[in-house]
């Protein structure tokens, strides 16, 4: 099924690693960067030749890939070894790649189309002369946790793609709207190369688009009715908040630990404790510094305001709103006596 092309910016402003007519220089760069792979030109080696560029920001790789010349007659065949570790998600935006896994699938894929390959999975991919693609490359657990939330269970799922296109032409124009946020990141220079919370929050949501619009496959799965989130998932949670209260905690990083989505997690902390994550945390922060005021009380050792920071209380007014309303005073009240 042909999907909307994600085409957006120029590939070739790409930092590129590899521009060759050499094949076994091709073969042990493009290797390193992807996995270890076999690669033939199909037709007068005269005529091959190749350009692979990459970049990225913390958890999503970009990369732009080309074999031979266009209007040329020599075709290219690679068969990587399984990628292991991560996916990559492949859209062709000039001339033909036939994508196969071999004894089960075979795909044939043309500018706008994209396919999946897993980390599981055999494959071979014949490129017509020209052809080019760019694919997003995503760390096989962030999937997988993605798979899991989807599917309401709590622990790793082994998940693996159909080569076929996405699930409708709905889901075709999701991938396509989230792609297109990828790339002007990266080839615009946008600000997830810089702020990790940024570079997170579209590698998860990247990952759950991708497992809602692409044929996902899963065996030996059983999926909970209604997609709800196990107490594990919310001990787990709640233990790295009690672990670790005054590390700096986002609702990303509380649900990426929980292995659930932020709004799954969300729902589990009204549903089975009142309260939200970032809630939650507050509580946490506000019990310790409870604690500490009570021990400057006796030592004269810290401020009102020393602790409120150190707990991450930055605005001294709303920490005392938050004090007051837990324990019925202000915080100065406990500090002095």
């Amino acid at each position: 099924m042909a999907q909307p092309s994600v085409t957006t910016g120029d590939l070739s402003a790409l930092p590129t690693l590899v521009r060759s007519n050499d094949l076994d220089e091709t073969r042990e760069i493009i290797s390193h960067a992807y996995s270890p792979y076999q690669l033939d030109c199909l037709g007068d080696p005269a005529e091959f030749s190749a350009w692979y560029a990459e970049s990225g920001f913390p958890g999503i790789t970009v990369s732009g890939l080309s074999y031979g010349r266009r209007g040329g007659r020599a075709e290219t065949l690679i068969r990587p070894q399984p990628l292991g570790s991560y996916l990559l998600v492949c859209e062709v935006t000039h001339g033909w790649v036939t994508v196969s896994s071999p004894g089960r699938e075979e795909y044939r894929v043309g500018p706008g189309d994209t396919y999946v390959l897993d980390p599981y999975r055999d494959f071979r991919v014949h490129w017509s002369p020209g052809a080019r693609m760019f694919t997003v490359r995503l760390d096989r657990e962030v999937v997988e946790r993605a798979a899991a939330d989807s599917l309401g269970i709590d622990g790793p799922v082994r998940a693996r793609f159909a080569l076929g296109g996405a699930v409708s032409e709905r889901a075709a124009g999701s991938w396509s709207h989230i792609s297109h946020a990828v790339r002007h990141e990266v080839l615009g220079a946008g600000i997830a190369r810089t702020n990790p919370v940024v570079a997170a929050q579209l590698t998860q949501a990247t990952a759950a688009l991708l497992v809602a619009t692409q044929p996902l496959i899963t065996r030996g799965v059983a999926a909970r009715p209604g997609g709800t989130v196990s107490h594990a998932a919310l001990r787990r949670a709640m233990a790295l908040i009690e672990e670790r209260p005054d590390h700096p905690h986002t609702l990303a990083d509380l649900a990426a630990a929980a292995r659930v989505s932020p709004r799954a997690l969300q729902e589990a902390f009204r549903a089975h404790l009142d309260t939200t994550p970032l809630g939650y945390l507050r509580e946490v922060r506000l019990r310790h510094a409870h604690q500490d005021l009570l021990a400057a009380a006796r030592d004269r050792s810290a401020t009102v305001s020393d602790i409120a920071h150190h707990w991450g209380f930055s605005n001294l007014g709303r920490f005392a709103a938050h004090y007051r309303h837990r324990y019925g005073h202000p915080p100065s009240q406990t500090l002095h006596g």
